[in-house]
């Protein structure tokens, strides 16, 4: 006969051995150099390296911070030009105890070009070279790395228009796309190619898009304020932009269900550039390919997307890498 307390007490003992949760640490360090370790939140799985360097006439600034990040994040890059400065932005993760933690005694040097790489345009709005069509030469610090444009424009009630156009070499989660989001309010662009200059021209507009037959519904906010009944309209959409999105969240300002709504490319039917974009955790995002298929009324029914993630708000790198006093959405880059 077997002995049944033996099972019950072979789990308990499992138990006490195994800690109730586990928790990624990193280290997390501010622009003015100050670290600590710091403990992950649930569904940050990822220490990041993110630094920043500005070089002008000979004269070299580096800005670092480090910190947590999603799982979904990958290391990336992008290099533009503004007036007589080169911005560099470097992001870097790795998954295991303090994997970011700075190396005594290591000097970062803006990198220079070993190589001919692949020589781009480059413009921003931080001086209105973009707008104004004062393009410059950038040479890729990379191989890896494609001559890349970043559109964002945002116009919600209570807020500033907001619109940025970037320019430069990068290597970005997305590429080669196109990867894009429009609605009624919001508009974030990424495209990439890797011949010379291949990304020059007239500076996108999304009003110079056409018009491919969908028509998704579009609203930003909740059932109250943004998208509620009267709030919510068709939107016709664009481009590339032939799905129906619908996402929901939780957002920066700790609302539980801030909801997005639009047009959107197939990438942006998983998570990250949801997440990014729209600075939302605890996500739940699915497209549809019929007109007013990501209607209300429609939610409860099967969609294809990504699963729900808990998760960090980040900012998105399209709507943060634009405004470089910001650096990156309000802290270093995009966090």
């Amino acid at each position: 006969m077997g002995r049944p307390g033996l099972l019950p007490l072979l789990l308990l003992s499992l138990q006490t051995c195994i800690p109730a949760s586990w928790s990624l640490q990193c280290m997390l360090c501010g622009r003015i150099g100050k670290c600590q370790v710091e403990e992950c939140a649930s569904g940050q799985d990822l220490c990041r390296t993110t630094i920043m360097r500005i070089w002008e006439g000979g004269e070299e600034l580096e800005v670092v911070e480090r910190g947590c990040a999603h799982p979904e994040k990958s290391n990336r890059t992008m290099s533009y030009r503004t007036g007589m400065q080169i911005i560099t932005l470097t992001e870097t993760l790795c998954g295991t105890d303090l994997c970011n933690r700075p190396t005594p005694g290591r000097t970062s040097t803006f990198p220079r070009i070993r190589s001919r790489y692949l020589e781009c345009v480059s413009c921003a709005s931080s001086d209105l070279s973009c707008e104004r069509g004062w393009d410059q030469s950038l040479q890729c610090r990379s191989p890896t790395e494609q001559c890349v444009e970043v559109v964002t424009y945002q116009s919600l009630e209570g807020s500033p228009r907001d619109e940025h156009h970037t320019r430069g070499c990068g290597n970005l989660p997305g590429c080669p796309g196109p990867t894009g989001f429009h609605n009624n309010h919001t508009f974030h662009f990424l495209r990439c190619c890797n011949t010379t200059k291949c990304n020059g021209g007239p500076v996108l507009e999304l009003q110079n898009l056409p018009l491919n037959g969908l028509q998704c519904y579009s609203c930003e906010g909740n059932s109250t304020h943004g998208c509620s009944s009267e709030e919510i309209a068709l939107t016709a959409c664009q481009g590339p932009m032939n799905q129906c999105l619908k996402a929901t969240g939780t957002n920066g300002l700790g609302n539980p269900s801030y909801t997005v709504r639009g047009c959107a490319t197939s990438s942006w039917c998983q998570s990250l550039h949801v997440a990014e974009a729209f600075s939302l955790t605890h996500l739940n995002v699915s497209c549809c390919t019929g007109n007013g298929c990501n209607h209300p009324v429609l939610d409860h029914q099967p969609h294809m997307g990504g699963a729900p993630r808990p998760g960090p708000a980040h900012l998105s790198l399209m709507a943060t890498l634009l405004i470089t006093a910001r650096l990156w959405g309000g802290t270093l880059l995009w966090t």
